[in-house]
């Protein structure tokens, strides 16, 4: 089950930092690791590049992949083993064929609100001490998030005694899959729901195509998560929702994501 969070209560004037600013402090399991980073929400005309970009479709070469997660298998299969030696799956090999615009769609796209997160180069940086994380934002500025117009601002109030998370952004990633693998009667879907904004948060951010495709609308990671916010929801829909999910192949969910988590991984530089 996902952990219960006892940790410091946020004093009113760290909650007026972040209010101010539009900044919030982001506490990211990952594995082993778990460190803290920083993310704001910014509409992407303010932002270096102008425009969004859409990101490139995510072509299927695995025909069978578009059976799973979506529980197009009776209810009465069996879902084979996971093989632990296998190599980690592509989202090629799982997710639908992300959606593709047309490109003139693209570039006539109107400004929206996008994630922008401390990363550099292709990379996130997530700090294992809140000190670490404080000096580096006082002391650098050519990360992405030095783009957002307060950032200056920011280097001059932030101290280690704002760096609380809400509980809202504090995200369990390490316990993703081995909930998933537990099966349908002991999913949270709370915790899968955190786990598919973070994901889509940072494939964005990190400009990862296939992060963005395995979880982008009409995928099944997506169609999973849609479902967890209907059951969330309650209600008659909830129930339907409820018997939809019996219908879900736990282990290929967990397989598709745990090839995301790898990929977050991947991109992770630890600091501190």
């Amino acid at each position: 089950m996902a952990a219960e969070t006892d940790g410091p209560v946020r004093s009113a004037e760290t909650d007026k930092l972040w209010n101010e600013l539009s900044v919030d402090p982001v506490e990211l399991h990952l594995g082993k690791d778990s460190g803290f980073t920083l993310r704001a929400y910014r509409m992407s005309d303010t932002l270096p590049g102008g425009k969004a970009e859409e990101p490139e479709p995510v072509e299927d070469d695995d025909a069978e992949a578009e059976e799973a997660p979506r529980g197009r298998h009776a209810e009465t299969d069996e879902a084979a083993p996971e093989d632990e030696n296998a190599p980690e799956p592509d989202a090629a090999d799982f997710a639908d064929e992300a959606p593709a615009a047309d490109d003139e769609d693209a570039l006539d796209a109107e400004p929206e609100e996008v994630p922008v997160f401390l990363t550099r180069k292709g990379k996130l940086l997530v700090f294992r001490e809140a000190e670490a994380l404080v000096a580096y934002v006082k002391e650098h500025d050519d990360h992405d998030l030095a783009a957002i117009e307060e950032y200056a601002e920011l280097q001059e109030r932030l101290s280690v005694d704002d760096i609380v998370c809400d509980e809202d952004d504090t995200y369990e990633l390490d316990l993703v899959v081995a909930n998933l693998r537990g099966g349908q009667d002991a999913w949270e879907p709370e915790l899968l729901i955190k786990a598919a904004e973070v994901g889509r948060d940072l494939g964005y951010a990190l400009k990862h195509d296939s992060i963005v495709g395995s979880l982008a609308p009409g995928s099944p990671l997506d169609d999973l998560d849609e479902t967890f916010r209907v059951v969330v929801d309650g209600g008659l829909r909830g129930k339907l929702a409820k018997r939809r999910l019996k219908r879900s192949d736990s282990q290929q969910a967990a397989i598709a994501w745990r090839g995301v988590i790898a990929k977050i991984n991947d991109h992770v530089e630890w600091r501190g």
